[in-house]
C-alpha cells in the first residue's frame, strides 16, 4: 500500500464537537453536530449521522485546506442510517402506509455522503462501504487505492449510531463520526504518514470504554495516535487474527 499522509482531522461524539476537544479530554455540554455547510432547507431533512459526518468533513477540510468541491469521498458505515430504517420497518409492521419519498430516500447506506456531496457541489467521485469491525481499516484501502490511481486528495468518513431496539448492542456505544484529509504528497505539511496497513492480530483498538464496542474505534485509535504524536503500529481491529494494523509516524506540523 502507498503511504498516505494526513492533513486534517474531524470529530464528533456527544460533549466533543472536534479532534481537539477530544485531544484535551475536555467534555462539554451535550450538543447537535454543526452542520453548517449544509443549507438550511438541507439540514432540516437531514438525519442526526449526516450532520455528524457533514460536522467532521468540514472540520478535516478547513484543516488541511482543502476544497470539498473537489475531493473525492470515501464514507465508511457498518449500520449506516439504521434508526431511520428500523423506524421505516416499524411504520410498515404497524401498517401505517408508504413512508414519505424523504424519509425513504434519507434512509439509505450512502445518504450522508450524498448530502456533503450535494451541499459542496461536488459532482466527483464517491462512494460507500460497509465491513463490520474492519469498516475503517477497508475505508483506508479504498483511500489509498483511489490516491494509487488519481493522486490529488480524498477524505475519508467513519460514522456509525447506536442501533435503537430491538436491535441494541452490549455493550452500548455513543453515537461518533470521524473524517480524516489524505493525501499521497510526502512534499505537503501533515500531521502524520501511515504506512504498512495490513492484517496483523495486534489486540483491539485502544479507545476509552464506551467506545470499545463502536465500529469505528479503530479511526478513533487512529486519531487519538495522531493528537498524541505517536509513532509506531496502531491496532486498527478488530480483535484477533483478523485484525488491521497501520504505522504511523510523525508529521511535519503540529
Amino acid at each position: 500500500m502507498i503511504e498516505l499522509h494526513l492533513h486534517g482531522l474531524g470529530l464528533f461524539t456527544p460533549g466533543f464537537p472536534d479532534a481537539s476537544a477530544w485531544a484535551r479530554r475536555a467534555p462539554a455540554a451535550p450538543t447537535a453536530p454543526r452542520a453548517e455547510i449544509l443549507p438550511p432547507a438541507l439540514r432540516r431533512r437531514a438525519t442526526a449521522l449526516a450532520c455528524m459526518v457533514a460536522s467532521t468533513a468540514a472540520q478535516a477540510a478547513a484543516e488541511a485546506g482543502a476544497d470539498l468541491a473537489r475531493v473525492p469521498f470515501v464514507f465508511g458505515s457498518t449500520l449506516g442510517e439504521i434508526s431511520l430504517t428500523v423506524a421505516m420497518l416499524e411504520e410498515f409492521w404497524q401498517g401505517e402506509g408508504l413512508p414519505s419519498p424523504t424519509r425513504f430516500h434519507t434512509s439509505v447506506h450512502n445518504g450522508p455522503a450524498a448530502y456533503v456531496s450535494i451541499a459542496t457541489l461536488n459532482r466527483g467521485f464517491s462512494t460507500a462501504l460497509s465491513a463490520g469491525a474492519e469498516t475503517p481499516a477497508a475505508a483506508l484501502v479504498e483511500a489509498a487505492a483511489l490516491l494509487s490511481e488519481r493522486g490529488g486528495e480524498v477524505l475519508v468518513a467513519l460514522a456509525d449510531e447506536p442501533p435503537p431496539s430491538p436491535f441494541e448492542k452490549e455493550p452500548p456505544f455513543p453515537p461518533l463520526a470521524l473524517s480524516f484529509l489524505l493525501s499521497a504528497d510526502a512534499q505537503r505539511p501533515r500531521r502524520a504518514s501511515l504506512r504498512a496497513l495490513r492484517r496483523e492480530s495486534a489486540g483491539p483498538p485502544r479507545v476509552p470504554a464506551p467506545f470499545a464496542a463502536h465500529p469505528a474505534a479503530g479511526a478513533l485509535a487512529l486519531l487519538q495516535a495522531v493528537e498524541e504524536g505517536a509513532k509506531g503500529p496502531v491496532p486498527l481491529g478488530p480483535d484477533g487474527p483478523r485484525g488491521w494494523v497501520a504505522e504511523i509516524l510523525p508529521g511535519s506540523r503540529p
